[in-house]
C-alpha cells in the first residue's frame, strides 16, 4: 500500500485505517442508524456520492480519529515503538492481505507472521535497554550482536544472489568489523586485509569504543585474525547473546545454527551450547509461542540431549513456581552458580524471565543482581522478554535517546525486510550489504526460494515453462484423436487429468524437450552477452538444438555440424541428463532441418532466408524463452520469430512463435492477457505475412467472448492445431476463458479434434505466465516427468536474466558461453 499523500493530506494506508475504524465503530453500535442521526446535524453528509466509499471520507471526524492517526504515524515512523500487532493491522488494511511465505524464522506453518518483525525488534531493543540499565551505555553485548546480525543479513542476501551462503563465516566477518570499531587496526582484525571493511554499519561512529569490559570476544577474534582458532577452554557467557540473531534464518534446526555463532569465539560447550537454546527460545517467541512454553521447549532442544545441564531445568522450575511478581534475589541466583559461564548465565536469565514474565524493569534489575557476568545475564533476560512482548512493552531507561538507537532501529528494519516476504533486490541494498563472490558451488534453486515472491515475474516465468510441459503431457495421449473418440474414452467432458498411453502418465513430449534446450541455449547466450557482443541468441539456440539432436541417438560427430570444431564433445549440464535421451516422436521438419544443418547442407534458418516452408506447430513452444531476452516486447517478438525460423520458414510458423513470446513477455510484467493480446495484434500488423496469424488470434478472442463455443466451433473457426497459427489460436482461446485457472484452461485447450499436445502447451504457457507457478496445483507438477529438471532450468534462467547474474566458474561450466 502506497505512502503517497492524496489531496486530502492522507496516505492510502491512513484512509484505509480510518475506513476500517469507522466500520468497526458502526458494527459495534447496536442501532447504527440512530447513532448516526444523534451524532451530528446533517446526517446526509455521511451519505457517499456516486463511486465513493461510505468509509473513506477525507478528514478525521473527531478527536478519537485524530489520536488514531497520530499513533499510526508514530508507529510507522518509529519501528521500535510498535506493538507486535501493528504489522498484522497494517497487513489487514493493505492491498496484500496474503503475502508470500518466506522460508525464514518470520514464518510458521500458518504462513508469514506479521508480528514477528515487531518481536524481533523487541529482542534487539530489550538487549540494548538491559545493557544500558546495567552499564549506563549501550555496550559490546549489544553492538557485537548488531554486527552478528549484519553478518546474517549479508548471508541471506548472498543466498538470494548467489544461491550459496556460509552463515558462520559471514557472521565472523561481521564480528571482525565489530572488532575494528573497538579501536583495532583493520590489518589486525582479519587474516587477509587486502581490502578495507565494507558495508554501512562499520562506519557508524555511534558504535565505536576504545574499551571493552569482557575481553573474551576481542581475544578470540584477534586469535582468529592471527590464524589461530577460538580457545577450547572459553566457556564465558559473552558469546551467548549472539545466538538470538540465528532465529531469523529458519524456523527449524535453530539450535545448531545459533550454537555455531557463539562457537566462533567460545570453544567450550558451556560457552556456545547455551546460545543454541537461546536461539530456539527466540525463534519460538517470534512465532507467538507463550514465554514459559518457549523457554521449556528451548531447554528441551539441547543438543546432545544427554548433555543437557540439570541447572537449566532447575532454573525454569524455580522461576515458574515463584510467587507472582517475586524476583529472585542475589543470594538465590548465586546459589545456582557463579553466573560466569554461558550455561550459568542462561540459567539466571531463564529463572528471572520465568519469575517476572510481565515486568521488564524488575526482571532486568534482578538479572543483574548477582556475583557473575551481570551484563550478559541482563542482556539475555532483555532479549527474551523483548521478543515475548515487543518493543512497545519495554520501558526506556534513558533520559536522552542514545545515538546508537537509531542504528539499531535501522538494522532491525533491514533484518525484517531481508527475511520477510519482500526482500530488497536493489543495487543500493548490495552496497549496504555487500556479498562478494560465493565461496563454493551454489545451489541455484535455493537463491530464488530465498526470495519468497520469486520477484513475481520469476514465478510467472517458471509458471510459463511448467505450463508448457504440463499442457503437452496432458494433451499427448489424445493428440490426433477426434472429439467423439475423446468423449467415448474419457467421458462427456473429455480428458481432465494425466493418463497413461502406453507409457507412464505425465510423460514429456518432444516439444518440451526442445523447449528445454531452447531455454538452455538462451541462458548460454545471456552468459555470452555479458562477456562479449551478442545481439541475438539464435546461434546459441541452434547449438542447443544440435545437442538435442545428439540425444535422439546420433553421435556427436554426426549431430554437431560446424559446432564440432570448437566443442569436440557436447557440453553443459542439460545434455548430461540421460532421461532426455528418449525419442518422443519429434516433428519431421525439425529432424530434417537439423540433420541438414549437421551435414553442412544448409545454414541456420532466418525469416529472410528460410530453410523450409513449414507452418507446423512445433515451432511455437520453443519461443517462450525469448520472453527473458529483453524488456522490449518488440525485441522479444523478433527473437521469438528468429528462434522458430531456425527450422520453420513459413511466416505463419515464425510469426505465431513471435506472438507467443510477445504475450508471455507482457504477462511476466503483470499485464492482463486481454491487453497483451491487443498489443500483440498491433505488433503483428507491421510484419509481412501476418494475416493468417492475426485472423486466428482475433478468432480466439471472439470465441472466448461466447458462452456457446464448443470443440466443434474451434475446429471449424480456428483449426485443428497442426499449424502454428491454429495451435496459438486454440491455446489462446482457452487461456482467455479460464482467466488464470489452469484446471479450467487445460481441458478446454486439449479437448478437440487435432493436435491436443501443442494446443495444451500453448495454453499452459499463457496461463502459467498469468498466474505463476505458485498457483499451479501440486498434482500437475509432481506427476510431470523431469519436473525437477524443468524447474531447475527455469530458476537458472531467472538468475541469468535477473539483476545479479552469477559470475562464477561453476556457472560458466554449467552454461558455457559458446
Amino acid at each position: 500500500m502506497t505512502d503517497a499523500r492524496a489531496s486530502d493530506g492522507l496516505t492510502e494506508a491512513e484512509r484505509a485505517l480510518l475506513a476500517a475504524y469507522r466500520e468497526r465503530r458502526r458494527s459495534a453500535t447496536p442501532d447504527s442508524a440512530t447513532a448516526r442521526s444523534d451524532s451530528a446535524e446533517g446526517a446526509e453528509s455521511d451519505t457517499p456520492g456516486p463511486g465513493t466509499s461510505p468509509l473513506a471520507s477525507a478528514e478525521p471526524a473527531d478527536a478519537d480519529e485524530r489520536l488514531l492517526l497520530e499513533k499510526w504515524r508514530s508507529w510507522r515512523d518509529r519501528p521500535l515503538t510498535r506493538p507486535p500487532w501493528f504489522a498484522a493491522l497494517r497487513q489487514r488494511i493493505g492491498t496484500d492481505p496474503a503475502p508470500p511465505v518466506p522460508a525464514t524464522g518470520l514464518a510458521d506453518d500458518s504462513g508469514y507472521r506479521a508480528d514477528a518483525a515487531s518481536r524481533f525488534a523487541g529482542m534487539l531493543l530489550g538487549a540494548a535497554c538491559a545493557e544500558f540499565t546495567v552499564a549506563g551505555r549501550i555496550g559490546e553485548r549489544t553492538t557485537s550482536a548488531l554486527f552478528a546480525l549484519e553478518g546474517v543479513i549479508r548471508a541471506h542476501t548472498a543466498l538470494r544472489v548467489h544461491g550459496a551462503a556460509d552463515v558462520p563465516a559471514s557472521v565472523l566477518n561481521g564480528l571482525q568489523r565489530w572488532l575494528h570499531t573497538r579501536g583495532i587496526p583493520w590489518q589486525d582484525c582479519v587474516a587477509d586485509p587486502a581490502e578495507g571493511p565494507d558495508g554501512w554499519l562499520v562506519d557508524r561512529p555511534e558504535l565505536r569504543a576504545d574499551s571493552v569490559d569482557d575481553p573474551a570476544l576481542l581475544t578470540a577474534l584477534t586469535r582468529i585474525a592471527a590464524g589461530d582458532r577460538a580457545s577450547a577452554h572459553a566457556s564465558g557467557a559473552s558469546g551467548v547473546p549472539l545466538g538470538a540473531v540465528a532465529a531469523l534464518w529458519s524456523g527449524t534446526a535453530v539450535f545448531g545454527g545459533a550454537k555455531d555463532l557463539a562457537a566462533l569465539s567460545h570453544g567450550h560447550p558451556d560457552g556456545h551450547r547455551p546460545a543454541g537454546a537461546l536461539g530456539v527460545a527466540i525463534s519460538l517467541l517470534l512465532r507467538g509461542i507463550p514465554l514459559h512454553e518457549s523457554l521449556s521447549r528451548a531447554v528441551a532442544s539441547w543438543e546432545p540431549a544427554d548433555s543437557r545441564p540439570a541447572l537449566l531445568d532447575r532454573a525454569l522450575r524455580l522461576g515458574a513456581t515463584s510467587p507472582v511478581g517475586f524476583a529472585p534475589g542475589a543470594a538465590q541466583l548465586d546459589a545456582m552458580g557463579a553466573g560466569r559461564t554461558g550455561t550459568e548465565a542462561l540459567a539466571v536469565a531463564l529463572r528471572v524471565a520465568a519469575a517476572c514474565p510481565d515486568d521488564f524493569t524488575t526482571a532486568v534489575a534482578a538479572a543483574a543482581d548477582h556475583g557473575g557476568d551481570t551484563r550478559t545475564t541482563a542482556v539475555l533476560c532483555g532479549q527474551l522478554l523483548g521478543a515475548a512482548h515487543g518493543p512497545a512493552a519495554i520501558p526506556l531507561p534513558w533520559a536522552e535517546k542514545p545515538a546508537a538507537l537509531a542504528v539499531l532501529e535501522r538494522l532491525a528494519e533491514d533484518a525484517t525486510t531481508e527475511f520477510g516476504p519482500y526482500p530488497d533486490e536493489s543495487a543500493e541494498w548490495l552496497q549496504r550489504y555487500p556479498v562478494g563472490a560465493p565461496a563454493h558451488a551454489p545451489d541455484r534453486r535455493r537463491s530464488l526460494h530465498a526470495v519468497p515472491r520469486l520477484a513475481a515475474s520469476r514465478d510467472r516465468f517458471l509458471g510459463a515453462v511448467l505450463g508448457c510441459a504440463i499442457g503437452e503431457a496432458l494433451g499427448t495421449p489424445i493428440a490426433g484423436s477426434g472429439w467423439d473418440d475423446i468423449q467415448d474414452r474419457h467421458g462427456p467432458q473429455g480428458l481432465r487429468n494425466y493418463v497413461p498411453a502406453g507409457h507412464p502418465a505425465g510423460r514429456l513430449g518432444s516439444d518440451t524437450q526442445l523447449l528445454l534446450f531452447s531455454l538452455e541455449g538462451t541462458i548460454r547466450a545471456g552468459v555470452s552477452r555479458r562477456t562479449g557482443e551478442v545481439a541475438d541468441p539464435s546461434r546459441h539456440i541452434q547449438h542447443a538444438y544440435q545437442r538435442w539432436l545428439h540425444t535422439q541417438h546420433l553421435s556427436w560427430g554426426r549431430a554437431a555440424g560446424e559446432f564440432l570444431k570448437h566443442t569436440p564433445a557436447p557440453d553443459g549440464w542439460l545434455v548430461g541428463h540421460r532421461a532426455l535421451y528418449q525419442t518422443r516422436n519429434p516433428g519431421r521438419t525439425m529432424m530434417r532441418t537439423l540433420i541438414a544443418f549437421a551435414k553442412g547442407q544448409q545454414p541456420m534458418g532466418t525469416p529472410d532466408h528460410p530453410v523450409s516452408d513449414s507452418q507446423g506447430s512445433t515451432a511455437v513452444m520453443r519461443a517462450v524463452p525469448a520472453a527473458l531476452w529483453s524488456d522490449d516486447p518488440a525485441e522479444v517478438f523478433r527473437v521469438g520469430q528468429n528462434t522458430a525460423a531456425l527450422t520453420h520458414g513459413d511466416p505463419v510458423a515464425y510469426l505465431s512463435a513471435g506472438t507467443l513470446a510477445f504475450l508471455v513477455s507482457r504477462l511476466l510484467t503483470g499485464c492482463d492477457l486481454a491487453t497483451a493480446v491487443d498489443e500483440a495484434l498491433d505488433e503483428l500488423s507491421g510484419h509481412r505475412g501476418q494475416q493468417e496469424v492475426s485472423r486466428k488470434v482475433a478468432a480466439a478472442v471472439r470465441y472466448a467472448a461466447s458462452a456457446e463455443t464448443t470443440p466443434t466451433h474451434l475446429e471449424t473457426g480456428i483449426g485443428n492445431g497442426w499449424s502454428a497459427a491454429d495451435a496459438l489460436g486454440i491455446g489462446l482461446y482457452a487461456a482467455l476463458v479460464a482467466d488464470g485457472d489452469i484446471d479450467v484452461a487445460l481441458p478446454l485447450a486439449v479437448n478437440h479434434s487435432g493436435n491436443s499436445a501443442t494446443t495444451g502447451a500453448v495454453c499452459g504457457s499463457l496461463v502459467g505466465a498469468q498466474a505463476g507457478a505458485a498457483k499451479i496445483p501440486d498434482r500437475w507438477r509432481t506427476e510431470l516427468e523431469l519436473h525437477d529438471v524443468i524447474e531447475q532450468l527455469a530458476h537458472d534462467a531467472s538468475l541469468e536474466f535477473g539483476p545479479h547474474p552469477p559470475d562464477t566458474e561453476d556457472w560458466t561450466t554449467r552454461y558455457p558461453p559458446t
